[in-house]
């Protein structure tokens, strides 16, 4: 039996195999982590409530929003351990672990503290409805205890990755999850009877173990670079590049998150069988969405990669071959969501007692899929071509890009147009999606081909 491919070379000549060998576990990797989170969905859907389910979804952006400023430092650790491995600097490698290691531990701690005492006055903020709120504060302070592992994971994941593995994220992942979803109808079902809570503390025991053993691996020491304890330090030159692509690619992150938030609020206001339906489905879209962003961080390392081996051809095959990989996957994957939605819908939606909230949540849901999916492959694009720019070095301006398409626009949008009444119907905020993907998209495509012209002229 053969030896599963564990290590890829990101300034090989083969790009074109080998991205998908590279973006294949990442992508696996996503629809895992998805997989289990969509599992605390099912078990909420048969053995707590509808209820239950809208209010796990309800606590979804603001999570987000607080956490994606620091998981996008990860991306500025692949990027500078790409750089080290492309150059042969094991040293510089090493080093950057070690600084990321330091960034994941202290940011993770505030994060936790801020969460877990102020669950409950972000989702009020929002509009979340009474009948949620207990529900999602709960869950939402049992998540955020659990962040220091979920960054620690972020952050040794990318250490890797950055080292052309990609596949012991995926299996520690692996690991972790099937550990979820036990604990998950453990602490759901009697004698327990935790509800959401047992869900968020299955979540965190998953990101513990699974950062646990990432680390395993990095002190092991069998990869190109290893993690040392002495390494604990505030770097100045590698914690500067960390913070240099990686904080301007979290704040595209929250840009998206602080409209998501806004976008939320307003589903707030239509009622929580609105809520449970656009949660449902948002959880489903999120399949598509990590399926074309597994080779858009792919392009990320090997373009990184090619940079530091100093291969312009290599750089140029490798942002061809990643908008080709990213496009197709999110059409495949989008129509494959479409044309099942009703069944993939109803591991989550139940009918029961009430079956006008099951009616409405069922309405609102393919709604939802048929707007977000039927325009997904802009969505794709967007993030395909902001991470390539990263890639070449570039993190300010996809930032900046995002700030104002993805973020302003909506903003706009929703406080002009879905305004006017004979537009506040949740088919016109929906609208607000492809309509910012559409200038984002054109907006980073226009900054990279002149950030890729600057860059190779300097090679």
């Amino acid at each position: 039996m053969r030896k599963p491919v564990t290590k890829v070379d990101l300034a090989g000549n083969n790009v074109m195999k080998n991205m998908i060998l590279f973006a294949l576990p990442l992508m696996l990797s996503s629809w895992l982590q998805l997989s289990f989170n969509l599992a605390d969905y099912i078990i909420c859907g048969f053995f707590v409530s509808d209820l239950a389910v809208g209010a796990i979804g309800a606590t979804g952006a603001i999570c987000s929003l607080i956490v994606d400023l620091f998981i996008g430092l990860s991306v500025g650790v692949n990027v500078v351990v790409s750089n080290a491995f492309g150059a042969k600097d094991k040293v510089k490698a090493e080093r950057t672990i070690g600084c990321a290691t330091l960034i994941a531990l202290v940011s993770g701690l505030v994060l936790a503290l801020i969460g877990a005492t102020c669950s409950r006055f972000f989702l009020e903020a929002m509009g979340t409805s009474l009948n949620m709120i207990d529900m999602s504060t709960d869950y939402m302070t049992v998540y955020f205890i659990g962040v220091p592992f979920l960054l620690l994971y972020n952050f040794s994941a990318a250490s890797l990755r950055g080292m052309g593995n990609s596949f012991k994220p995926f299996l520690y992942l692996t690991i972790g999850g099937v550990i979820n979803v036990i604990m998950n109808i453990i602490l759901v079902l009697p004698p327990f009877n935790l509800g959401v809570t047992g869900l968020a503390i299955a979540t965190v025991s998953s990101e513990v173990v699974s950062s646990i053993l990432c680390y395993v691996t990095l002190i092991r020491g069998k990869e190109f670079a290893c993690f040392q304890f002495k390494n604990l330090h505030f770097y100045k030159s590698e914690t500067l590049n960390i913070l240099r692509i990686g904080i301007p690619a979290g704040i595209q992150s929250m840009m998206f998150d602080v409209a998501n938030v806004l976008i939320q609020s307003h589903i707030n206001s239509f009622g929580d069988s609105t809520v449970t339906g656009d949660s449902s489905a948002q959880r489903l879209i999120s399949f598509v969405y990590t399926g074309a962003d597994a080779f858009a961080q792919a392009g990320v390392a090997f373009v990184a990669g090619n940079i530091g081996a100093k291969n312009k051809e290599g750089v140029l095959k490798s942002m061809k071959w990643c908008i080709i990989y990213c496009v197709l996957s999110d059409i495949v994957l989008s129509a494959i969501e479409i044309l099942l939605r009703k069944p993939l819908l109803g591991l989550i939606i139940h009918p029961g007692a009430d079956m006008e909230y099951y009616n409405k949540a069922m309405e609102i849901a393919q709604l939802c899929m048929f707007i977000n999916l039927g325009t997904h492959v802009l969505m794709a694009l967007v993030d395909c071509l902001a991470c390539l720019e990263r890639g070449l070095g570039e993190s300010n301006l996809p930032a900046f890009v995002s700030l104002v398409g993805i973020c302003i626009v909506r903003i706009v949008y929703v406080y002009t147009f879905f305004m006017l009444p004979e537009l506040h119907q949740m088919q016109y905020l929906y609208a607000a999606y492809p309509i910012s993907w559409l200038l984002t998209a054109i907006s980073h495509g226009i900054c990279l081909h002149y950030v890729k012209k600057k860059k190779l002229a300097q090679l």
